[in-house]
């Protein structure tokens, strides 16, 4: 669920690359949902979507912690409490796809850090992600998880995006030689691509070029933190071969909604045994959700049900069982997307629960 609003749409189609092995994904196996990347909104699939009135439950347990430390020195991302969500995801763009004004994004990441997160994931350095949502962020004792966005050009339009993080690093850097830089060590993850593979916006083979490079790049300039990707977990199954090696944790994007046979209230179960799942596709490398949640609006995909009671619970659900791992996804709904299919592409914001 790539948030660029300038990408085009992508056809409903599986990986092209062949597959590396024949793994089996265990059961109930993650069946992942069309990817919709449109700037123009069009049509809903459906015409009448569905959307449950019951009393919401309170999300009491999902108080925001009362005091966040900052980092002191460069670390992998840390293992969060309960009652301390570790990463919200946030996209700067408006209904109509423009990006927000700089008082309306440093407003949104005040109240990220107010609802209690620790961290916030951007997907690429447009919007001046970096000069605005970053310095939010610093200033509310965000950390950051920072994407470089492949497009569907492919991985030469991608590359500016590095030294666009490298330079707003390097400008955010102390003057003083013997201090650490204040701006890498906020950095707990740097994403290369989300769903690249899964989007055919680029080969396995150079994907995996492409992380290794972004790495050596980023290691000469000060960073020394965890590079990773981001892709459906049947997609990181299909060629763990080849993302394993090259990444320092193991990372994928889960979403139970797209799964037909889970309820809302098996949202969290199912999350955490796909997280226990990703966990062993790379001996010795930590995992993290990198988007998780459920759709407020749509029309039903089997036993996965949208609306607000529903995302509520599976929220709860996700928080409660995977939280510490995981991104929620995503702030606000996303209205600069197309309906998709069971039109739910636009009704995941689930910031307001917080």
């Amino acid at each position: 669920m790539t948030q660029i609003s300038t990408a085009v749409q992508t056809l409903t189609h599986p990986v092209t690359n062949a597959p590396e092995s024949p793994t089996a994904i265990s059961s109930p196996a993650l069946v992942h949902h069309p990817p919709i990347h449109v700037h123009k909104p069009a049509a809903p699939a459906h015409p009448h979507p569905l959307e449950i009135a019951k009393p919401a439950p309170p999300l009491a347990d999902l108080a925001p912690a009362a005091v966040r430390k900052p980092l002191t020195s460069h670390t992998f991302p840390r293992t969060k409490t309960f009652n301390s969500p570790w990463c919200m995801t946030y996209s700067p763009y408006t209904a109509s796809g423009n990006c927000k004004s700089s008082s309306a994004i440093t407003s949104d990441v005040a109240s990220i850090a107010a609802k209690g997160f620790s961290s916030i994931r951007i997907y690429s350095t447009d919007c001046s992600g970096l000069p605005i949502i970053a310095a939010a962020a610093l200033t509310h004792n965000l950390n950051l998880v920072l994407g470089v966005y492949i497009p569907p050009d492919g991985i030469p339009a991608a590359r500016p995006q590095i030294q666009d993080i490298i330079d707003w690093a390097s400008s955010s850097s102390s003057s003083s030689p013997n201090t650490r830089n204040p701006s890498w060590q906020a950095i707990e993850m740097i994403v290369i691509g989300n769903e690249a593979l899964f989007n055919n916006h680029c080969s396995v083979p150079s994907l995996a070029t492409f992380i290794a490079e972004a790495r050596s790049v980023f290691r000469a300039a000060g960073y020394t933190g965890p590079i990773t990707t981001a892709e459906p977990l049947d997609v990181f199954i299909q060629h763990k071969r080849t993302i394993c090696p090259v990444s320092d944790v193991a990372a994928a994007n889960i979403h139970p909604f797209f799964n037909p046979q889970i309820s809302a209230h098996q949202a969290g179960s199912f999350v955490a045994s796909q997280l226990k799942l990703l966990g062993e596709l790379c001996p010795g490398k930590e995992a993290w959700i990198l988007e998780t949640g459920w759709p407020s609006r749509g029309s039903p995909n089997g036993k996965a049900v949208p609306g607000k009671w529903e995302q509520r619970v599976a929220v709860e659900g996700i928080a409660r069982a995977a939280g510490r791992r995981s991104a929620l996804f995503g702030f606000v709904d996303d209205q600069w997307k197309e309906e998709g299919e069971w039109g739910v592409e636009r009704n995941f914001g689930c910031g307001g629960l917080f």
